[in-house]
């Protein structure tokens, strides 16, 4: 299983997200008029294991989780939630940051996160 279907189903399956963010759980970016709050994840990094043997072994992956919305409350919230379900699927997070884009005018609490992607 790819490191986004993990992702995906962690989120996805847990109600406490679902319950906030509804089906608005997208990969890689949001599409035009989504409804907020919204949750994004994608793929920033990979990092293939290789022996010395030249054997891979899968990769170190790093995913971001991006919970989008109109106000710094309903983020907080939905990032709570999504924190929660990726624990609650044993992807344990590994940062979270905040931002604001002012172009859209939305509010963002991203999780970073690593998963071992096995071939």
């Amino acid at each position: 299983m790819s490191a986004e279907a993990e992702v995906y189903a962690a989120l996805s399956g847990f109600s406490g997200l679902t319950a906030i963010v509804g089906t608005a759980i997208y990969p890689d970016v949001l599409p035009e008029k989504t409804p907020y709050p919204a949750v994004v994840f994608a793929r920033v990094r990979t990092e293939p294991v290789i022996s010395i043997s030249n054997v891979y072994f899968g990769a170190d992956v790093g995913l971001q989780v991006s919970c989008w919305g109109e106000s710094r409350t309903e983020v907080d919230a939905a990032a709570v939630q999504a924190d929660a379900a990726l624990k609650a699927s044993g992807i344990l997070p590994t940062g979270r940051q905040s931002g604001y884009d002012p172009d859209a005018g939305l509010y963002a609490a991203v999780i970073d996160t690593e998963i071992f992607e096995q071939p």
